[in-house]
C-alpha cells in the first residue's frame, strides 16, 4: 500500500509539473484587425442611395411608379451576355452565304435585285441581342439579376465594333427605361431595363443609346431632370459639335459618310 501510494504521489507530481511548464509555454493571443466584410443582406440594402438612383430591389418595390419610366440604377455587374462561339461561327458562316447569293441576284439583274435574299439558316439560331445583368450583390444569381437590354455594340461616329468593356462583380450606373418587354423580344415579369446610358461610379461613359429604338426613342428623360440626347441622335449631323464626324451608315440610324 505505501508503495502504490509512493507511485501515485509521484506520477501526480510529474503531472503537475508538466501542466506548469506547458502554461509557460502559453503564447497571448494575436489580435487582427481587420475592416468587417460587408454586409449583403436584402435589410442593408436601400431602396434607394444617397446620389438618387435606386437599387434593383427598391426599383421592384415601386414597379408601379417606375413602370414605362426612365431610371437610374446602382447595381453590380453580374454577366455579359456573349453569344457561343459555336453559334457565332455558325452565323458568320451563314453571313458570308448570304452575301454569295446577293452577288448572284445582282448579276442576274430584273426581279431578283428586288428579292430579299436570305440563305437557309440550316439550323442555325440567330444569336441573341446584345445584353447583361446586374444585381444589388456582386454574388447575386442571374434569375434574381436584373436585365439590361440592347445596349450598342459598335461606335456611333465611326461604325467600328465597340465592346463593352465593364467587369462582373463592379459597381455601375445604369440609365434606362423600365419595362416589362423590349423591343428584341426580351421579357421579365419582375421588369428590365431598355439601355440607354451606362457609367462607372466615377462618371465615366461606357455605353450610350440602344442598338435598335429608333433616334427619337433614346433621349433620356428623368422625373425632374432635362432631356439628355444620347445615342444616335446626339452623334448625327444635326445634334454634333463642329468638326465632329458624321454618323457611320453601318449604326442602326447613322447616315452614310
Amino acid at each position: 500500500m505505501i508503495r502504490i501510494s509512493l507511485v501515485s504521489a509521484f506520477a501526480l507530481a510529474s503531472l503537475v509539473s508538466v501542466k506548469a511548464f506547458a502554461q509557460g509555454q502559453e503564447v497571448a493571443p494575436i489580435k487582427v484587425n481587420l475592416p468587417p466584410s460587408p454586409s449583403f443582406a436584402a435589410s442593408n440594402i436601400p431602396t434607394q442611395y444617397p446620389s438618387g438612383e435606386l437599387s434593383v430591389i427598391g426599383l421592384r418595390k415601386m414597379k408601379d411608379k417606375y413602370m414605362d419610366k426612365d431610371v437610374r440604377v446602382k447595381a453590380y455587374l453580374v454577366e455579359i451576355y456573349e453569344c457561343p462561339a459555336e453559334l457565332r461561327k455558325c452565323n458568320d458562316e451563314l453571313n458570308e452565304k448570304t452575301k454569295k447569293e446577293k452577288k448572284k441576284a445582282m448579276k442576274k439583274g430584273g426581279d431578283a435585285l428586288v428579292q430579299n435574299v436570305q440563305a437557309d439558316r440550316g439550323g442555325c439560331r440567330p444569336c441573341d441581342q446584345p445584353h447583361f445583368f446586374v444585381g444589388d450583390t456582386p454574388t447575386t444569381k442571374k434569375e434574381r439579376a436584373l436585365l439590361i437590354a440592347d445596349y450598342p455594340v459598335k461606335d456611333w461616329d465611326t461604325g467600328d465594333p465597340k465592346p463593352l468593356e465593364a467587369k462582373a462583380g463592379e459597381q455601375y450606373i445604369v440609365t434606362g427605361t423600365f419595362s416589362i418587354n423590349s423591343m428584341t423580344g426580351f421579357a421579365a415579369s419582375n421588369g428590365l431595363l431598355i439601355h440607354k446610358k451606362l457609367e462607372d461610379l466615377s462618371g465615366k461613359l461606357m455605353a450610350e443609346g440602344n442598338a435598335v429604338l429608333p433616334p427619337e426613342a433614346q433621349t433620356i428623360r428623368l422625373e425632374g431632370q432635362a432631356p439628355e440626347t444620347v445615342g444616335w441622335e446626339k452623334h448625327q449631323k444635326g445634334g454634333l459639335l463642329p468638326g465632329a464626324k458624321k454618323g457611320d451608315k453601318d449604326v442602326p440610324g447613322g447616315a452614310r459618310k
